[in-house]
């Protein structure tokens, strides 16, 4: 099965020099759990609504590349094509250590597999 069948998470993209609180601005916008942090093309990390909740405070001042290139969110760092084997990027994901991905959206949105919920959209069908 290929990624483009997979339930994936929804992502708002924030360039490296953004503040963090307009990441979580970006976020909110869309509905989205994740934000993929970009330094021109190449993906920085992805940060979720835990990594975020340190920079809502008004006195914190930090980018969201400052915040993506922590170890959790920079293990992130992982870019998929939608056209890619669900078993084989669950099995990159296990081997970098990172409980998520970034898809690349081609024919679709982009969007975040989540490791443990990268389920078919149809599962009777599989």
């Amino acid at each position: 099965m290929k990624l483009r069948e997979c339930f994936l998470h929804a992502v708002a993209l924030v360039r490296a020099d953004d503040d963090a609180r307009e990441a979580w601005a970006a976020m909110n916008r869309k509905n989205a759990p994740w934000a993929a942090v970009f330094d021109g093309e190449r993906l920085v990390g992805l940060l979720d609504r835990e990594d975020l909740a340190a920079v809502r405070a008004p006195e914190v001042f930090v980018t969201a590349g400052e915040l993506a290139a922590v170890e959790k969110a920079a293990r992130r760092a992982i870019r998929l094509s939608p056209d890619d084997k669900r078993e084989e990027a669950l099995a990159r994901l296990e081997l970098a250590g990172a409980d998520a991905a970034f898809v690349e959206g081609r024919g679709r949105p982009p969007g975040v597999l989540v490791r443990g919920r990268g389920k078919p959209l149809w599962p009777a069908l599989y």
